[in-house]
């Protein structure tokens, strides 16, 4: 509601000083609890609507009042002197201009009835400490008048004794404060959920009415549990009777069903069991007003110890290994991970000291549950947050991976203001040269992989002896570990230069530009890899149509049709054109970085599938879509710049900006595409020199089948091809043992995202639940995501698994799956629109979406649970939504 408004302030902008609350994304600026909120509604969870006064404004208000240097000054228990503060804030007067900025926010909220003014401290509602009851909040505020005053008396609550008291008590320090105004709900009933209790239930406390009362502990409330279920939640005992008057509101089963989905959302979107205050309103509809850590949950006496919580999600990874994974492909992905990382930070300038810091958190950032590959987000997270901006590279990487929340510790060093800036000045030195040449690195990157491809050719491979296999798997890990910064370097680059478009693009024409512009100007990026080979067949499939003989042979069996092109001269022509298309293209598959799937080259009947349908169409080439779309996007450019022309300096430089920036976000991606076909080339020579090895191995009695080198890690590879391990003769019976358990593991459905103890792992039983995410139903028809690519189309929703399956999709079709990957490139020239459960702005569908043009919604949680039967539906990708018509 607040939104337009603010929005349209250019001044706001400037100052900082207020932001609306669904902008609420950096923690120092807004403080915890409004941190928090945003968070929530970004589950798709009602928030009441608000905005945020910053900490810009808290700090800008005590230098006004000549109050920031007693308080730098102040003890920590120097009690008196901060009661002499508090009267001091509590008697001071509000800016003209942040009352200016407050007073249209503030009314836009009381025009619709009263607010409530909380506070939201840097710190507050955090995993270390609650704050709970410390600083103040004011309800049924009604006037302007009384909301300045309420937000004194908010910040002067900073130096409340109590306060003091609670921070010495725990050694904390208050750096700043936010406070969050949002409206009242006019609640029939509310209360507090703890998410989760020792014995594993969910505690539900409520009381008719608001809940100050309960939550100040001044009345006794209702109180029941609920233990979680196969199909939802039951009251497990009443406890205390519910309050007159709002059983039939608290108790019915879709009421207890909608609590129990809360508890998990948020547990699961948060990070960890949490402490939730919420209200019905008197529509029926439930609304978070709060929700923080639990700081300590009460444990049994037999209660095994719980370490801290670590957050796993399959975000951005899952795009690239779809499905579980062997032990091969895990111990060269744990490596690869960790120097990616490592060697990023190093090249970028942070101090020995900083990488110190964050040792463990990068030789830790994937992990394996239920044999599939997650990233380990706390230990991510805690990397980004220890370099500068921190918050921002956090913001950036959810932005870029598809993932979601903010999680893990910022364990910076202790160092002087001195230091710090000579390190930024290092750092960006650094990465100034390091990005001044980025094409030429990319192209070295590309230049190691080719040398490595020819080198692995799978003709040279049967002729190399054991030892020479073994030292080109070496000089694979030593690619994947020390030779990639360059790769890392272009992933880097679209991430940030992305996430710098888009606040530029939101900021412009008075924040009025269209949601998803900043999308379409990405589209069609010109000389973008993954767009050739969809070329290359769509010329393929020309020649099909075009010859009669090979139009009948393209419609028997597809490896009949292979042994036919190879043996008979008739079709020599289109030989050429098939062999040269799997010589440069045929290592790009979907799943193509798993290593233990085929790729075309080894099995080419999978490619006559995909010509096979490209034949069935007859529309516009590849080529022609691009030019259409190219000149879409470069319409639209000049349309945004022309309306910053002209504009005051401020615009003028922001138009400037805006090229720059553009033009680097292209580029980024490009480069980025062209890395990641290495990759891809990568892998599949490594798949090729595991097999190898394991035919090798499997003729001196080590193995019993050569795809058995999968069940081993590199290093146990390394040590058998070299005579070295420790127990030769067992290895047969312990890749028969391992079999067996990632079959077991496989046979689970663990969920995309997932909080546990440090050093737990998920139950090892096929009664996992599918996911822990709830569908994203935003109506009883419409299912929410985040458009990666504009425009609206209609058609009907047809899901598959795996691009193999392509051959299922019909004339002007939806597609629908759980992820994509670069081998899925040539799927999406055959479809109309596009629905993808998993991935970000710059995951490959994404990209590939925008390339053709493609209205495309990603993240968009249990899409293909949620659509296998919907029939006819609209993909709307400049809203971010799929509407089922019928």
């Amino acid at each position: 509601m607040t939104t337009s408004f603010l929005q349209a302030t250019p001044a706001l902008q400037s100052t900082g000083y207020i932001v609306p609350l669904e902008d609420a994304t950096l923690l120092d600026l807004v403080g915890g609890k409004a941190h928090n909120l945003y968070r929530v509604s970004k589950l798709g969870l009602r928030v009441p609507d608000g905005f945020v006064v910053t900490t810009n404004a808290f700090d800008a208000h005590l230098e006004e009042n000549d109050l920031a240097v007693r308080i730098r000054a102040l003890s920590l228990h120097d009690q008196q002197l901060s009661a002499r503060i508090h009267d001091l804030i509590v008697n001071t007067s509000l800016s003209s201009l942040l009352r200016d900025l407050l007073a249209p926010a503030a009314e836009e909220l009381l025009d619709h009835g009263p607010v409530v003014v909380r506070s939201s401290a840097v710190g507050e509602d955090s995993a270390r400490a609650s704050f709970a009851g410390q600083l103040d909040s004011f309800l049924h505020v009604r006037t302007l008048a009384g909301l300045e005053n309420a937000l004194l008396a908010c910040w002067a609550s900073c130096w409340s004794e109590r306060a003091i008291a609670y921070r010495a008590a725990r050694g904390l320090e208050m750096t700043s404060m936010g406070v969050v105004i949002q409206t009242q709900v006019d609640a029939l009933a509310s209360g507090v959920l703890f998410t989760r209790t020792a014995e594993g239930t969910i505690l539900v406390e409520h009381t008719s009415g608001l809940g100050d009362a309960l939550v100040s502990g001044a009345i006794n409330p209702g109180r029941f549990v609920l233990r979680r279920t196969g199909d939802g939640v039951c009251v497990l005992s009443g406890g205390e009777r519910p309050i007159e008057n709002i059983e039939n509101l608290l108790l019915s089963r879709a009421r207890l069903t909608e609590l129990g989905r809360l508890a998990a959302t948020l547990e699961e979107g948060l990070g960890g069991p949490q402490d939730v205050e919420w209200a019905i309103d008197r529509s029926g509809s439930l609304y978070v007003v709060q929700s923080r850590p639990i700081t300590a949950i009460p444990a049994a006496s037999t209660a095994k110890p719980v370490g801290p919580p670590v957050r796993w999600s399959d975000a951005n990874v899952n795009e690239n290994f779809p499905a579980p994974i062997s032990p091969f492909l895990y111990s060269i992905a744990s490596a690869g991970y960790a120097h990616y990382f490592l060697n990023l930070v190093r090249a970028c300038g942070l101090s020995k000291q900083r990488i110190a810091a964050m040792d463990d958190a990068l030789r830790h950032i994937i992990g394996v549950h239920g044999a599939r590959m997650y990233y380990n987000l706390t230990n991510i997270h805690t990397v980004l947050r220890n370099a500068p901006f921190g918050d921002a590279l956090v913001a950036a990487f959810n932005n870029f991976t598809g993932a979601g929340g903010s999680f893990g510790s910022t364990p910076r060093p202790s160092t002087s203001r001195l230091r710090e800036l000579v390190e930024l000045a290092v750092m960006a030195a650094k990465v100034g040269w390091l990005y001044l040449f980025l094409g030429r690195r990319v192209a070295s990157f590309e230049r190691t992989v080719d040398d490595f491809a020819e080198r692995t050719e799978p003709h040279r491979l049967a002729t190399l002896t054991l030892s020479e296999l073994r030292l080109l798997l070496n000089d694979l890990m030593d690619i994947r570990c020390h030779r990639w910064l360059n790769a890392s370097l272009a992933d880097a680059a679209s991430m940030v230069c992305y996430s710098m478009l888009r606040r530029l693009v939101e900021q412009s024409n008075g924040g009025k530009a269209p949601k998803a512009l900043h999308n379409t100007l990405l589209k069609a990026i010109p000389q973008l890899v993954s767009g050739e080979p969809v070329q290359q067949l769509w010329e393929l499939s020309r020649a099909v149509r075009n010859d009669a003989a090979l139009h009948t042979l393209f419609k028997g069996d597809a490896e009949t049709v292979v042994n036919q092109i190879a043996l008979n001269p008739q079709f020599a022509g289109f030989r050429a054109g098939f062999d040269q298309y799997l010589q440069r293209w045929g290592f790009r598959c979907s799943a193509e970085l798993m290593l233990t799937v085929p790729s075309f080259q080894e099995q080419p009947a999978l490619l006559v599938e995909t010509i096979r349908a490209y034949a069935d169409r007859d529309r516009e080439s590849p080529a022609a879509a691009l030019s259409r779309h190219l000149a879409e996007r470069e319409q639209e450019t000049r349309n945004l710049l022309r309306q910053l022309r002209g504009r005051p300096p401020a615009r003028s430089l922001r138009a400037a900006a805006l090229r720059i920036v553009l033009r680097c976000t292209q580029a980024a991606i490009a480069y980025r595409e062209r890395a990641r076909l290495k990759q891809a080339l990568l892998y599949s020579r490594c798949r090729r020199l595991a097999l190898a090895l394991g035919d090798q191995l499997t003729a001196r009695g080590h193995l019993a089948e050569r795809d058995d080198t999968f069940w081993l890690t590199v290093s146990e590879v390394d040590e058998l091809a070299a005579g070295r391990a420790m127990f030769p003769h067992d290895v047969q019976e312990l890749t028969a043992m391992r079999k067996r358990a990632h079959e077991q593991l496989s046979a689970t459905q663990p969920p995309n995202n997932f909080t546990l103890p440090e050093g737990e792992y998920l139950p090892l039983s096929v009664d996992l639940p599918v996911s822990q995410d709830e569908p994203a139903f935003s109506g009883s028809r419409t299912l929410r995501g985040v458009g990666a690519c504009g425009g609206c189309v209609v058609g009907r929703a047809v899901v598959l698994r795996d691009a193999s399956e392509a051959g299922r999709l019909g004339t002007d079709d939806i597609l629908i799956t759980r992820q994509t990957d670069p081998g899925w490139a040539s799927v999406f020239f055959l479809i109309k629109g596009l629905v993808i459960e998993r991935g970000g702005m710059l995951s490959h569908g994404a990209i590939v979406a925008r390339e053709f043009g493609i209205p495309c919604v990603v993240g968009v949680q249990n899409a293909a649970r949620e659509l296998s039967d919907a029939g006819q539906i609209e993909v709307d990708g400049d809203q971010g939504e799929v509407h089922v018509l019928n």
